[in-house]
């Protein structure tokens, strides 16, 4: 016996199978979930962007993965009466991530079986063996608080404007369940408890999944009381970002929109630009809190040589790009997910199970009712109109770093 999972994933940059062997440990944090759990969901229904290190494009994340667990083919004993190819059977596979700040919310609802006859790459390219036929299944989510049920239509995500990338499996239709709140009374709510429920039309048990949402979070560090808020890097002690949220946010990101703009010597305006710096990935809060909807924190801190290194490699000195104009920081937003408990659950299954004391079948945690995959929840607040102090700028004038790129107060 081997304390090992395999593992059959899917990536699109590359349109390749790549079969790796990896016990739970070794497999990167957001790659063990992110990429084990979703394949081509829409952009509005991912949980965080910009995870490291899966290096997804920051402002439209679409490098979404796709992932077959086959724990169960472990190396048992191994009788030489095992059935590799047993009798076919539906395994219902769903995923979603919901956000109370989205104006739609996407499921994508599938089925996953062994067949004997043929292989999984066939498989995989007709789309009747992935998606249930459109009356076999009726798709709603419901609000556990007070029973209201908003039944989800079957869209095809190609045109919503989310088109799934050829490769391994079948990519026209991409079939997704959709639902739109038809006004703000029917939108999600900050702190709720929402269920899945997938009614099947042949008599089997429903399938259902439960997720509550994060409640809204509170900059702390800088203060979101401030106005403006105000930023600060420079030598010496590091800049400490923190914040506050309820206890169903766990792991956290954060991206900085930097602006500025360049203008001549003599003051004349010559371009105003954007870019986004991602500060930090995957950091989860504190584990103990005082409850309430502010009662955990997080906090993390960043050096001002960090900073310094992001504007370095994203801005051209001044002398190549625009003549020595100047440059100037105008406002500066930060953009703070937070994504639910249900992966943290994920990792402690995986995590539990690994080394010399873990178990030889390892189990795959889902919370899907009856089949595999994962309901989660995400919200984001964003702090905007931020100043960086003038120190900060004082600061870059003669660093070797950034004193090229010729920012002034």
């Amino acid at each position: 016996m081997r304390d090992e999972t395999a593992f059959l994933l899917k990536t699109e940059e590359m349109n390749t199978i790549t079969i790796r062997i990896l016990p739970p440990n070794k497999i990167p944090l957001f790659v063990s979930f992110w990429q084990v759990f979703f394949s081509s969901l829409p952009n509005k229904a991912l949980l965080l962007r910009g995870f490291d290190p899966l290096t997804l494009n920051l402002m439209r994340m679409k490098k979404l993965f796709f992932l077959i667990p086959l724990a169960a083919l472990f190396w048992a004993a191994c009788s030489n009466d095992f059935e590799v190819a047993a009798p076919w059977k539906e395994i219902p596979v769903c995923y979603g991530i919901l956000s109370p700040k989205d104006t739609a919310h996407y499921l994508r609802i599938e089925k996953a079986f062994l067949d004997p006859e043929k292989s999984a790459e066939e498989i995989a390219q007709i789309a009747d063996s992935l998606y249930y036929p459109t009356n076999a299944i009726s798709v709603f989510l419901e609000r556990v608080s007070t029973g209201e049920r908003y039944q989800m239509s079957r869209v095809d995500g190609n045109l919503e404007g989310f088109v799934r990338d050829s490769g391994f499996f079948a990519n026209q239709p991409n079939w997704l369940y959709k639902y739109k709140p038809a006004n703000a009374d029917q939108q999600l709510k900050e702190g709720e408890k929402y269920r899945m429920v997938v009614v099947r039309a042949d008599g089997k048990p429903d399938i259902t999944a439960e997720t509550t949402l994060p409640g809204a979070f509170r900059f702390n560090k800088p203060s979101q009381i401030e106005i403006p808020p105000r930023l600060a890097f420079g030598p010496g002690a590091p800049t400490t970002f923190e914040w506050s949220c309820d206890q169903n946010a766990v792991y956290f990101n954060m991206t900085m929109l930097v602006q500025y703009r360049e203008q001549t010597p003599g003051g004349q305006f010559i371009s105003r630009k954007t870019i986004p710096w991602t500060v930090f990935t995957n950091q989860k809060r504190n584990a103990s809190g005082s409850g309430g909807p502010f009662g955990y924190r997080g906090s993390v801190k960043i050096s001002a040589n960090q900073f310094y290194q992001f504007l370095a490699a994203n801005i051209e000195p001044a002398d190549q790009s625009c003549g020595g104009c100047y440059r100037y920081f105008e406002g500066i937003d930060l953009v703070l997910e937070g994504g639910g408990g249900e992966i943290e659950n994920y990792l402690i299954t995986a995590n539990a199970n690994e080394g010399i004391t873990g178990a030889e079948v390892l189990p795959t945690y889902t919370n899907i009712s009856e089949g595999l995959g994962l309901l989660t929840g995400k919200n984001e607040q964003i702090l905007t109109g931020c100043r960086f102090s003038t120190q900060t700028v004082d600061s870059m004038t003669t660093h070797p770093t950034v004193g090229l790129l010729n920012f002034k107060n």
